[in-house]
């Protein structure tokens, strides 16, 4: 058995406590081999789990087959995270003032790397501080008593975390510009400001506990803060050992306090789903949240709460009132405490439609197909910015990492359909092509029987039976793989419909009127020039 610890002198501990053989790595520039991450530690890993998680939990397990291949083995631990709401401190300024040592390590290290770079402009060989974590952080404590000299009264975690912070975007920015990023392009970072940037500060040690009285959380430097919620779920694990705090995160939003405590659990006993052996086919939309259709015959909608647009009203009032005050009056505070309100009740139905969805799927499922969105470019299809928006207020993006994750407590994972698979345009009973009558229609009708077809049951239909139903739809020539042509007379809004969580209503370029040889001039007749015919 392998053990990859996550450095190298992690790895070096595990090989003196076990006895266990420390791997050489790949050849360096220079050719020289140096100690890897891995331990071999022999056959059975279970005599030295102990010793090895006193070192670390973050650690991955790899067995070794008769052919030499490396499998990964479960380790037995998974991380986690959970959040609390909690009341501010007697002294606010203790957070605060975490919160601004984090911002300026991130714009002195930001001011280094541009300093670097400017002078490198100007000698080629000059030698910069490297963009990595370790580099930074050294560099930051020789100068930290000159540039900062009040930073004994924070936290050195807030410094290291806004030093973080920094090196990430660079990854980022790096990463995407040498095209190794997928998505939009990822821009140099930026200086930041207190008015722009939210408070936050990230914490990896110190002391990080959960009081006994479910109730208290305590935070390095800043000390017991209260949460507003219990704690109880958290705080069991941590006392019967089966979880380990990893890092906590100190954060505000609309003028409220949060911690965010990632940890590492012990993998629980995978549970057994409510309807073992049944698939479902699950279809998102903006009208209908999500469909779902099962093995069984059941098909259960859950509705779009919308909480974006059905605050919208309020919003534009709330803006109105807060542009119309002066800022820093009661008037102007009250304002944009109810809009940040609206904000808040907005984010919190979100999430919890869709913790309820993914809870039900990953509990009662053993297997669940969905799709493959393209949520980026769903919003430059729908056209209209109202459409646009609803798109936004649905986060479909949240449903998929959500669910693989809910999943695999139960040892399963969700099955994503093809990207291109038409299962809303594709009729699960015949196997022909829908006909949208308008753009915004929720009704298709199948060209074959006449007959109308519920758009979101038919797509969970499709997606449930995929792979199966995707070879009635390889054989066609049209749009997406369909043969039967695509009726766009009734489509004339230039949107796409709402509805379909995919935007799959085919459009074809209309006939040209005239051909570029044939344009008219000015005060002539413009005579239509049959398709296909050629120009005398």
């Amino acid at each position: 058995m392998l053990v990859q610890m996550r450095t190298v002198a992690q790895a070096a501990k595990v090989a003196s406590v076990t006895g266990g053989a420390h791997l050489l790595g790949k050849p360096g520039k220079d050719g020289v081999r140096r100690l890897s991450r891995r331990v071999d530690i022999g056959e059975d890993f279970e005599v030295h789990r102990l010793a090895v998680e006193e070192v670390s939990v973050l650690f991955k397990l790899y067995s070794i087959t008769s052919d030499g291949s490396e499998v990964g083995v479960r380790s037995g631990w998974t991380v986690a995270g959970v959040r609390f709401e909690v009341d501010w401190p007697e002294n606010p300024d203790a957070v605060r003032s975490n919160f601004g040592g984090q911002r300026f390590a991130h714009n002195w290290a930001l001011g280094k790397v541009k300093a670097d770079l400017a002078a490198r402009r100007e000698n080629p060989d000059h030698e910069g501080v490297e963009w990595s974590l370790a580099a930074l952080r050294k560099e930051w404590n020789r100068v930290k008593d000159d540039v900062a000299p009040w930073s004994a009264d924070n936290s050195k975690e807030a410094y290291s975390s806004g030093i973080a912070d920094l090196v990430d975007g660079l990854g980022n920015w790096k990463a995407s510009r040498d095209g190794a990023r997928k998505g939009r392009k990822v821009g140099f970072p930026r200086f930041k400001s207190r008015r722009r940037d939210p408070g936050r500060v990230r914490f990896t040690t110190g002391t990080m506990r959960l009081d006994d009285d479910r109730r208290t959380i305590v935070a390095p430097r800043i000390g017991a803060l209260r949460s507003k919620e219990s704690t109880g779920s958290l705080q069991r694990l941590l006392a019967k050992k089966r979880a380990r705090i990893l890092n906590m995160t100190v954060s505000e939003r609309w003028g409220r306090l949060f911690v965010s405590i990632n940890y590492a659990v012990r993998t629980p006993t995978p549970r057994p789903v409510d309807k073992p052996g049944v698939r479902a086919g699950v279809d998102l939309g903006l009208r209908t949240l999500a469909t779902v259709a099962d093995t069984e015959g059941d098909i259960v909608e859950f509705p779009n709460p919308a909480p974006l647009r059905s605050t919208l009203t309020e919003r534009r009032k709330a803006g109105r009132q807060m542009s119309r005050r002066i800022p820093g009056s009661r008037g102007h505070e009250a304002a944009k405490t109810k809009i940040a309100k609206l904000d808040r009740r907005a984010v919190h139905l979100r999430r919890e439609s869709w913790h309820q969805l993914t809870t039900s799927l990953a509990a009662t499922y053993s297997e669940v197909v969905i799709e493959d969105l393209d949520i980026a470019a769903m919003k430059r299809s729908m056209g209209r910015r109202a459409f646009r928006r609803s798109v936004s207020d649905a986060a479909l993006g949240m449903f998929r990492p959500m669910l693989a994750y809910k999943m695999a407590k139960a040892g399963a994972a969700p099955t994503v359909a093809d990207r291109w698979y038409p299962s809303s345009q594709l009729h699960h009973g015949c196997g022909c092509r829908l006909v949208a009558p308008t753009r915004m229609a929720k009704q298709l009708v199948c060209v074959t029987t006449g007959g109308l077809v519920d758009r979101d049951h038919n797509a969970a239909a499709n997606l449930r039976d995929w792979p199966e139903t995707a070879t009635i739809s390889t054989a066609s020539t049209g749009p997406v793989g369909s043969s039967v042509p695509v009726d766009t007379r009734a489509a004339g809004d230039g949107g796409t419909d709402p509805g379909s969580a995919s935007g799959d209503t085919p459009r074809r370029r209309s006939d040209r009127k005239t051909l570029p040889q044939e344009r008219a001039s000015h005060g002539e007749t413009r005579n239509k020039t049959p398709r296909g015919e050629a120009v005398a």
